[in-house]
């Protein structure tokens, strides 16, 4: 069968299963392949944190276990709300998402967590999901603009695997959206890189409308959320990937209250995600 032979609800169990690599399937699994050691590395550290049988301290235990290879610091405090609370970063690497971990475990213990991935991540890490779904974090799977770009140059005198890649992109899109509404129910914990992609630049030459789509979803029928941005200075001379053993610091910087963003999100323009990334920007600049 062809990718577009399946369902999307297909296509997503089957990935979530581990009996179809979507990758593969499509003639690229150097994509898989470059993120392979990195996500074994990942999903090692996660079986690691779930060795126990206690739920109750679950997370704590993981939170010791992550900060002893992915070290970092909170210069801050993290906002906290009655409602879902959407936090935003700056992504110059693969290291800033693990650390992540920890320090939402130790600021919303009882909240669950949901983190788009890029699909080759995602696909390296589907053998430990019961892990992650106990210490309750939900990943979904995204094509991200540098991966679209990938794949889109690969294939780009196949209109089959061209249609294929629009397809998948729609089936993610909608599977993230889903993802979105049920954490907003739960009042949850979301984590974005507005960038969509690793760059060391905070506002690039494109600004994606990413906050913006998540603030349509979270804040649709009224219900609450804080939007809170937070700025990552990765180690100096670090690389895009882990950099493990080497200390990040993460610095709040002042949150947007949901009828703020509701009033910056009417029109069609992309207000909301340049004053977010602006927010990033000058604090990293003041703290670098």
């Amino acid at each position: 069968m062809q990718l577009k032979d399946y369902t999307g609800k297909e296509i997503n169990a089957l990935l979530d299963s581990g009996s179809l690599s979507i990758l593969e399937a499509l003639g690229a699994s150097n994509l898989k392949k470059e993120m392979k050691p990195v996500g074994r590395l990942c999903s090692f550290y996660i079986k690691m944190c779930c060795l126990t049988k206690d739920d109750r301290n679950l997370r704590k235990r993981a939170s010791f276990i992550i900060r002893s290879a992915a070290p970092s610091k909170l210069e801050g405090i993290l906002p906290d709300s009655d409602g879902t609370v959407v936090i935003g970063f700056n992504h110059p690497s693969l290291g800033e998402v693990c650390r992540l971990l920890p320090i939402g475990f130790d600021c919303y213990p009882e909240r669950e967590f949901l983190f788009p991935v890029n699909l080759p991540w995602y696909e390296s890490m589907v053998g430990v999901i019961p892990q992650l779904t106990r210490l309750g974090i939900h990943m979904t799977p995204m094509l991200t603009p540098a991966t679209e770009e990938k794949l889109n140059k690969l294939f780009k005198n196949d209109e089959d695997r061209l249609s294929d890649i629009q397809f998948l992109k729609m089936v993610f899109d909608r599977r993230y959206i889903k993802e979105l509404k049920s954490i907003s129910e739960k009042k949850g914990v979301v984590f974005i890189a507005p960038s969509a992609t690793r760059q060391s630049e905070i506002i690039g030459d494109y600004v994606h409308p990413s906050m913006t789509v998540v603030a349509h979803i979270v804040l649709k029928g009224g219900k609450k959320a804080l939007f809170a941005p937070v700025a990552v200075i990765p180690p100096k001379n670090s690389d895009r990937e882990l950099n493990l053993f080497r200390f990040y610091r993460f610095i709040p910087c002042e949150s947007f209250p949901s009828d703020e963003v509701a009033s910056m999100t009417e029109g069609r323009d992309r207000e909301f995600d340049f004053s977010f990334l602006k927010r990033i920007e000058k604090t990293y600049l003041e703290s670098i």
